[in-house]
Formats: C-alpha cells, structure tokens, sequence
C-alpha cells in the first residue's frame, strides 16, 4: 500500500476556505498536483512575538520589546540573521509589547474577534469532513518538528502559506523557510498571492516601482479595465459553497469535497516551545483560549483603560450597544456582512438581490453612528476572513447588473472599488520600501527618508514629544484616555476603547490633532491603534498614520484637520459626541463641539481636560474657518476635483448607451480604508489601523 501524501496549508491571516490558492491546488481537478494529494492538513499557530502565551502549558518565553528609532532592520538576538531574506537580515516580531510605547499589541475586543475567526475555521473544516491543528509558539520550531513526526507515517507534499507583505510577518515565513530546509527531509515552503484585490503579477509595473502618489497608482491600475475578466478585477477562486440561509460554509472544489485529515502521531515539542491543542486541553476552544490570552491583558491594564464590556478573562467581552461593528469574527461573518452590504445575483433570475446601502455607499461613508454607513470590511479583510478578491469581484458583478445603469447608484458603488484599491495601494508601498535594508514602515521619518524626490522643507522637524506615562496631564496620555478637552476627538477615542473601532473621519481628525496639533511622535498613534482595532492592518494602519503625520509617500507634511471645523460639518447636533460623551448631554448643540466657553459653568468637576495651548489653536480655527487646514485645504480641493473628474469619465464610459432604469433591489446592509480619500484627507481601510 502506497504513503499517504499530506499537503500542508499554514493559515496566517488568510483565515478562510473561500477563495483558496492552496485547497483549489490539493483539490482541483485541473491541479496537476491534486491528483498526488491524499490528505489536507490546515495548520494555525498563535506566535509569542505577537501575544503573550504566558499562561498556556509550556509556553514560550516572551521576549522584551526592543526600544529603538529604527526597528526595521533588527534582528531577534537569539535568531540568526537570514542570507535567504532579501536584505540578508532576520526582522522578526520581537514582543507583544509595541517597541515604541510600550503597548499591549492586542486588546480584549481584537483578541476575540481574532479568536472568532481561528476557531471559526477550524469549524468551517470540521464541517466539510476535516479539522485543523491549533498550535502556539513560534512557527519555524514547532511546525518543522511536527513535520518530522509526521514524515514517519506520511509523506510530505509540502507546507504551503500566504505571502506576507508586511515585514515582520514575511520574515516569520522566511525564518520557516530556513528552517524546512534544514530539517533532513528539505520541506519546501511554498506562497501563494492572495492577499491583495490586484494580484501582484497583474500589476501594470513592477511592484518596486509602485507609484508614490494614490491618484497615479489608480489610474495606471483601472487602465487595465474595470470589466470582468481581463481587467483590473480577478474572479476569485470557488474552494468553498456558501449558504446564506444557514450562515454556513463548507468546502467544496469544482464538486470535490475536502480531503481526510492526516493521522498524527503525537509531536514532541521541547521545553519552553510552545504546543499543540488536543480535545483535553482547556484553551481548545474560543472561551478557554480568551482566557488564557487575556490574563496578562487584565493584570496590566493599558493607557487609557479597558472597555467596560471587557470585564475579566472569563468571559468574552460583550458588544457595546453603540458599536458600529456589532458582527462576530468569522468567515460566516465576512461572507453575511458581504451579501448584507453589496448584495447578490439572484443564480435564477440574475436580478440583483439586497445592497441598497451600497447604493449610497459614497454619500454615507463619512458617517459617525450605526453599521449601515460604510461596509466595515476591512475588520475581516485584516484577517482574511473576507477575500479581497471575493468583495472586488461582488462589487463588480454589482456594477455590471442592471442597478449599474443608473448613474447615480454607479458613482456610489464604484467608490466601494477606489477604497478597496487604497488598501492595495498601501500594501504595495509597503513591499516597495521594504526591498531595502531598513524598511521605513516603523521609522520615525516614515516612507519619506526614502523617497529621493521627497521635499526637504516638506518634512516635519522629526523632534516630536516623547509621552510621559507618569504624568497624568501628559499630552499623549490624554489622548489616549479620551480626555483632551475636544469633544470630537475624545468621543471618538472612547469608541475605539469601548468597540475596538473608530470610523475613517474619526481616524484622520484624532491622527492629525496628536501630530499636528499635540506634535506627539505618531508612532505612538499607530502602536494605539494597533492594540485597539480590530480590523488592525500593518500596512493600512502605518501608512495612514505617516500620510497623517507627514512623512509618508505623499509629501504633503503641511496637511492638517480644523477638529471643530470637522466636528460640526459631520455631527452638527452633537449627536455622536453625547453618544460617547454622555457628560455633555446637556450641553446646547451650538456649543458641544467646544464646551471649554461655558466649561466651569457646566461642569465644575472638570471630567474632561482642556490644554490651553490646544483652546487657542483649536477657537483661532473655530474662528477662521479654514485658517489650519490652509493650503492642504486648497490642494485637497484640487485633487477632489480631478477626482472627480476622473470618476465622471469612467461613469460615463461603463454607462454609456444605457438607461438609467436600474431596478430596486431587496434590502441590504456594512470599516473602510482608512486612507486620504475623496476630500484629500483620508479614508477608509481596506481601514487603517
């Protein structure tokens, strides 16, 4: 009797089964590898260089953050640097901790949206007739020494992953090369490009020589067509059937179903490395891991405290009655939110079904309150949950039904497509600025220090404040607690600590007043936001964050948010400030968005905090209108407008010789991409964080 062969699939954040380059490979008749395929073996692993696995039996040691400027080109002292990496350098996650400020890089509300999702997928497997392992440790130890265990009754076709943009993840993946190729048996760790909507081998150049600018990156990119098929939009791959009804998934390959999962002999693991769950151990499910991981969280709380939903380690935390995000972490939860949101084909008719508030996605994306205001993708295209492929291509498909002829749902749905090309955009920076020894992503200069044609005098002076936690009064800490005095600002940092999310106008406002107006190092933002959101992206969060603080890839460091100005054109009545700040529900609608007139009348116990340096920047632009947003006002103004100019032509070239009769569909409903958007100020996720 022949070998059983064993294909194994990593899962890092690709945590689906549809759209999957490795089960379409081991399952697919037009494989060429299928047909040598005998047994799947989906694998995930929590790394101790992201979470603290302290308290899990035999856990890993936890290593201490590294305190540098510049920590794109370290190493972790007890690994090597790599020959095989493309600078030569070994730049693994080195703690749980952030390096610069010294965060938890998780919090209660992301780790168990992150649980929902890993435990999610071992479901989604068990229900299609497999499983997979759940390890912890660091992946380039424990995974060669399971292969090893396994190659003694199975061969091995190979491990298989996702490439992995951001650094510190690729090098994971680069330290598990090495390490199969140690092993006896010379494991060959096999990519697949997933990650991103445009694939990387569809580009219309070359990955290192990505467009600095978004306007030049969109356009080289759409002129590839915006058609199904041949265009810029790649139909996503069918590994997976999907019932809406029962909110289910299952695995299935042009009619195959999933193969067995492999028989394991019990892996040795060594001392202090890690370990694999079995059906005994307590953290083998979704509430006895968030135990587990949780416990350092609650024994030391961070800056700015926890959500009051989080209330122990025992128990998941709770959904805020005002969370925008009011969905669960799973695959399930992406595919429902996508049907929700944009809608589908009806396979009978071909009438499109749902995604009326897709229809008006461009007009509402600016919102501050509900789930229905912008399609909140991006917490599952952070982990994968959601393919990016799946939710361009619905998009897609949508533009080209019969809704698309009416110009107006057109423009609105098409921008579902310019936001989902702002996370490619920021993933494809990325790549671009980490070929070289030191990628800038961490850098306190940002992408800037490396861009040749960057404008000196555009750069800020780089001497940013360093936060005193010990102060109470500290500038950064007020921020971070949602106690600077500015309504809008310190509403919109307690949704991010109550629900793990915080909406794209909220982002950019709290992200330019801590650099540009607090003058606070922004990596001290990012690193915030890091712990906090849920749909925390590497790339998109910092990114974003050096777009904001002006040492990005667009050189426009002169870019800065009047709040006030901000508050009252996107909540006028205040309505999202009393949400968050309920000590202001009396105040009058003329006056909640800068309270500090009437402060000591109002409330005398002083709950919130005013900085005086801040009420003078904050009033003089009250006062003169534009008088802080100045010039980057006027250059948002100008790019808007070749926006739209933009946006006109290709509206007018997919419409053109239609009628505009495009036929109600049933209901839908749900984030963004956090990036400079249509008013040149930012925008959504494929959402930063």
């Amino acid at each position: 009797m022949s070998r059983p062969n064993t294909f194994v699939h990593l899962h890092t954040l690709d945590l689906r089964v549809h759209d999957s380059p490795s089960l379409h490979l081991a399952h697919a008749p037009s494989s060429d590898l299928s047909s040598k395929i005998t047994h799947f073996l989906p694998v995930y692993i929590f790394d101790p260089r992201q979470l603290d696995l302290s308290r899990l039996p035999n856990a890993p040691s936890v290593p201490a953050p590294r305190k540098e400027s510049s920590v794109g080109g370290s190493h972790d002292g007890d690994l090597p640097p790599n020959p095989n990496y493309r600078d030569g350098r070994q730049k693994t996650r080195a703690s749980p901790r952030s390096r610069v400020a010294g965060f938890h890089r998780t919090s209660p509300h992301r780790l168990a949206f992150l649980l929902e999702a890993v435990f999610g997928l071992r479901e989604s497997y068990r229900q299609s007739g497999g499983d997979m392992l759940i390890g912890y440790g660091r992946p380039e130890i424990i995974l060669p020494s399971l292969l090893d265990s396994l190659g003694s009754t199975s061969d091995i076709a190979g491990v298989w992953a996702q490439t992995e943009i951001a650094v510190e993840e690729a090098n994971v993946l680069s330290s598990l090369r090495q390490a199969l190729g140690n092993k006896h048996n010379n494991i060959e760790l096999h990519t697949n490009d997933s990650k991103t909507m445009i694939p990387m081998k569809h580009l219309p150049f070359d990955p290192k020589d990505t467009p600095d600018v978004y306007t030049t990156f969109r356009k080289q990119v759409e002129g590839l067509g915006l058609g199904m098929g041949g265009g810029m939009l790649v139909e996503p791959l069918k590994t997976a059937s999907w019932d809406e009804g029962n909110q289910a998934i299952k695995v299935s390959v042009e009619g195959r179903d999933l193969k067995p999962f492999p028989d394991l002999p019990n892996p040795e693991v060594g001392q202090g490395q890690g370990g694999w769950l079995g059906p005994k151990d307590d953290a083998n499910s979704i509430e006895g891991m968030y135990t587990a991981l949780s416990a350092p969280l609650f024994d030391s709380p961070p800056i700015g405290g926890r959500s009051s939903a989080a209330n122990s380690p025992s128990s998941l935390p709770a959904r805020h009655p005002h969370t925008a995000v009011p969905f669960g972490g799973s695959e399930s939860s992406g595919l429902a939110r996508l049907d929700d949101y944009v809608g589908r084909p009806n396979s009978d008719s071909g009438r499109w079904l749902g995604g009326s508030k897709a229809r008006t996605y461009k007009s509402t994306r600016n919102g501050l309150l509900g789930h229905g205001f912008s399609t909140k993708f991006a917490s599952f295209l952070s982990l994968g949950t959601l393919s990016a492929r799946e939710a361009g291509w619905r998009v897609g498909l949508m533009l080209e039904s019969s809704l698309g002829r009416n110009k107006e749902v057109w423009n609105n749905v098409y921008w579902i497509l310019f936001e989902l090309l702002w996370r490619d955009f920021f993933q494809y920076t990325t790549f671009k600025y980490s070929l070289s020894a030191f990628s800038s992503l961490f850098d306190p200069l940002g992408f800037s220090d490396q861009i040749s044609t960057y404008p000196a005098n555009e750069r800020p002076k780089g001497d940013w404040r360093t936060p005193n936690w010990d102060d109470p009064d500290d500038r950064a800490r007020r921020w971070c607690e949602g106690r600077t005095g500015v309504p809008f600002i310190d509403a919109c940092m307690r949704e991010l600590r109550e629900t793990g999310y915080m909406s794209n106008r909220g982002r950019q406002n709290v992200a330019s007043f801590l650099t540009k107006d607090l003058y606070v190092d922004w990596r001290v933002g990012a690193e915030f936001f890091e712990m906090h959101l849920i749909d925390y992206d590497t790339c998109s969060n910092w990114g974003n964050w050096q777009y904001q603080a002006g040492v990005g890839n667009d050189p426009r460091s002169s870019r800065q948010f009047n709040t006030i100005k901000q508050a009252n054109d996107y909540d006028p009545h205040g309505e999202y400030v009393r949400t968050w700040l309920p000590e202001l529900k009396d105040v009058p609608s003329e006056l909640v968005q800068f309270p500090w007139h009437r402060w000591s009348r109002l409330h005398s116990g002083g709950s919130i905090m005013m900085d005086q340096e801040v009420v003078r920047a904050t009033e003089g632009a009250s006062e003169g209108g534009a008088a802080i947003e100045g010039e980057a006002e006027a250059e948002a103004k100008e790019e808007d407008e070749d926006m739209a100019e933009a946006e006109a032509e290709a509206v007018e070239e997919a419409t053109e010789g239609m009628g505009s009769d495009g036929r109600e569909g049933e209901a839908g409903a749900a984030g963004e991409i956090w990036k400079k958007g249509e008013e040149g100020e930012g925008g959504e996720e494929g959402e930063k964080g």
